[in-house]
């Protein structure tokens, strides 16, 4: 399959799966609806521009076929995603704080950061500003678990 079309398919893709999310958001209350729809307006957007781009672009980094890479760097993006999905269930389950830790480190180990102080660092001061942001400044109702 040429560039081109994968980018063509990619931007139908994209329309159809936010179309579909447009309609559910209208089920939503206005004030609950309006960021998932202001979000699913700007994927359409997004989408309509690289079919626009698909059709009358002459960039030489659409030439050749689409190189199909199934190795753990090529799959990364789909592991994280799966990760991803997992921590949504593990807050209800382990807790917000709990599974929020886990998460950072594991996304951090698998995206390939090896900057120890780094990553301490940033956990250091993450964590508890997200403490004192969801639980003291909003009072968010946030998911506990057995841990937390």
């Amino acid at each position: 399959m040429s560039k081109l079309w994968a980018e063509r398919l990619t931007a139908i893709g994209m329309l159809v799966v936010a179309g579909f999310f447009v309609i559910e958001s209208m089920k939503v209350p206005s004030a609950s609806g309006a960021f998932p729809k202001f979000t699913e307006y700007a994927i359409i957007l997004l989408a309509l521009i690289m079919l626009g781009r698909s059709f009358l672009t002459h960039d030489k980094k659409f030439l050749g076929d689409v190189r199909f890479d199934f190795s753990y760097s090529g799959m990364k993006p789909v592991y994280i995603m799966v990760v991803a999905i997992f921590y949504g269930y593990a807050t209800f389950w382990a807790g917000f704080y709990a599974s929020s830790f886990v998460f950072y480190f594991l996304i951090i180990y698998m995206t390939g950061l090896r900057n120890y102080k780094a990553i301490g660092t940033v956990a250091l001061v993450l964590f508890p500003l997200m403490y004192i942001f969801f639980n003291l400044a909003l009072g968010a109702d946030l998911p506990e678990g057995f841990l937390i």
